[in-house]
């Protein structure tokens, strides 16, 4: 009986890892409460719909190899940010974090000027960059490293406004997702990203790369769900202009074919 009693408890044992190992597979996050309608910006699920502004930064001054000062506008409130400088033509993306920041309530920066570190020194131009980790809200632009205080930037030269969206409209599992966009910018690229879902898409795989015309229509609407997704139950897409990336929207879907 000892010995059967010991067999019984083994079997108990490996069902028991096994069904943690199938917890181990369901994606990354869990219930969605945001699956009602399509999600224009990140500001839609993390500050409501009240908040729908962009965020951008104008450079009012320069002090050679010591100093930027930036004007900062349409920030999200109550957020905290890296500020990032790197070698001009990167945006700033993975730049050196020169200071951490917040906004208050009102979305003003609690710091406008920061110091432009070693590694930039004698740089021409440089790039800058303000980003939240949270949020993922950012805004970028440049600056002649001198004590004229000029560069920059136009934030926006395309005369839009407004905030893209787009819907889900079909799913074929494993294959592909088609969308149906609106108010996207004009005569504009745009990178197609999927990921984890709650990723909100961000850092992920560019599966296309997409244009819009003089009337913001876009260029493809179906997009490949890439190999590493194959699989999950739900998947975060989102689409990024290359050129504004203060432009996005971001969606996700169940990865099934009942669209």
């Amino acid at each position: 009986m000892k010995y059967l009693s010991a067999i019984v408890l083994a079997a108990i044992f490996l069902a028991l890892s096994g069904s943690g190992v199938m917890a181990a597979e369901v994606p990354v996050g869990g219930v969605v409460t945001i699956a009602s309608s399509p999600i224009g910006t990140e500001g839609t699920t993390l500050y409501g719909s009240a908040y729908s502004y962009n965020p951008t930064i104008t450079i009012i001054s320069v002090a050679e190899d010591a100093t930027v000062t930036v004007q900062g506008y349409n920030f999200p409130p109550n957020d905290t940010f890296y500020v990032r400088m790197n070698y001009m033509g990167t945006q700033g993306k993975s730049g050196v974090i020169v200071e951490t920041i917040t906004s208050d309530s009102s979305g003003n920066l609690t710091d406008t000027t920061y110091p432009i570190p070693s590694e930039l020194d004698g740089e021409y131009q440089i790039a800058l960059r303000i980003i939240s980790p949270a949020s993922g809200y950012f805004a970028y632009n440049w600056f002649y490293n001198n004590s004229s205080g000029t560069g920059g930037i136009p934030t926006t030269t395309t005369g839009y406004s407004g905030i893209p969206t787009f819907a889900i409209t079909a799913v074929k599992r494993d294959i592909n997702v088609t969308i149906g966009p609106t108010n996207f910018p004009p005569n504009d690229t745009f990178w197609v990203r999927m990921n984890w879902m709650h990723t909100q898409g961000i850092a992920g795989v560019v599966v296309q790369t997409v244009t819009t015309d003089a009337n913001g229509n876009l260029s493809d609407l179906d997009y490949p769900i890439p190999a590493f997704l194959h699989g999950s139950y739900q998947i975060a897409i989102r689409l990024e202009s290359i050129n504004y990336p203060y432009y996005y929207a971001y969606n996700w879907f169940y990865n099934n074919s009942t669209y």
